[in-house]
């Protein structure tokens, strides 16, 4: 490290220290972070976001924070809160791009991108990033072509619906029959399976008991994403779409979902 940024440090430093509401705990993150003191600038972020909790440039920090250590769903979340207080934030959103194209996760580097075209048409950065989209596209389609046909229950519908985040059916048993939600593992998706199995049947007994009528779903929101839980024949269809999804488009895709499943279950019943 030059004398440049260490004084640099010093100085950030000084200034958080003697000033608790100072928002130079930013600047002084993204250094520690940039020098690979990762758990350094996690605190510091942390710290300050409690006495700034809409700051924008600090939750957009924690997310590269979060990225450097690794734990990418995490800096997705903070990277999602940019979004919502700051939707014109373009760098939040190249950070999301080029970590769905990490992840192979194109309909979601398109949407975002889509959106950064708009916000900010002559930047170089949109640009490449928008041809690196189409490379890695070309480079994907004939994997997808072997793959298609073994790709799972629900794979061309999440194909088609921009937005999605996963589909899953859980038999009335709470087991998981198809599908899949979160990227932590098989053993995530049923645990979650099993959890909203549970609330669907404690929602069907509140709905009893206030004289509601048959329930039709659950629906769940948070900055982020939706979440959507609706009964079919002996089981739940789970429905995760990203928060800007249009609520006609997602009740449509849930609805397409249900159609599928049913099928599906009819079918396993023959």
């Amino acid at each position: 490290m030059d004398g440049k940024t260490a004084r640099s440090l010093q100085s950030l430093s000084e200034e958080v220290a003697t000033n608790p509401n100072s928002t130079a705990f930013v600047e002084l993150a993204a250094a520690y972070r940039e020098r690979g003191d990762s758990e350094r600038a996690l605190r510091l972020c942390l710290r300050g976001l409690q006495r700034h909790p809409t700051h924008v440039e600090a939750h957009f920090e924690l997310g590269l924070i979060y990225e450097a250590r690794g734990e990418r769903e995490l800096a997705l979340d903070e990277w999602g809160i940019v979004r919502q207080l700051a939707p014109d934030h373009v760098a939040s959103r190249l950070a999301l791009i080029r970590l769905y194209l990490d992840e192979k996760r194109y309909v979601d580097a398109e949407i975002e991108l889509n959106a950064a075209r708009e916000r900010a048409p002559a930047d170089s950065a949109v640009a490449e990033l928008w041809q690196a989209l189409q490379a890695a596209r070309r480079d994907a389609a004939p994997d997808q072509a072997e793959s298609a046909a073994s790709a799972g229950l629900f794979a061309a519908l999440e194909r088609e619906q921009p937005g999605t985040l996963g589909v899953m059916l859980v038999g009335g048993d709470g087991q998981l029959l198809e599908g899949r939600m979160t990227r932590r593992g098989v053993e995530s998706d049923r645990m979650l399976g099993v959890t909203l199995n549970g609330a669907k049947s404690e929602a069907t007994r509140v709905a009893s008991h206030l004289g509601l009528g048959e329930l039709q779903g659950i629906v769940i929101e948070s900055a982020v994403a939706r979440l959507t839980v609706s009964p079919v024949s002996d089981g739940i269809v789970i429905v995760a779409t990203r928060a800007e999804v249009p609520a006609g488009q997602a009740a449509r895709l849930v609805q397409r979902a249900r159609q599928i499943a049913e099928t599906h279950l009819g079918d396993k019943q023959r």
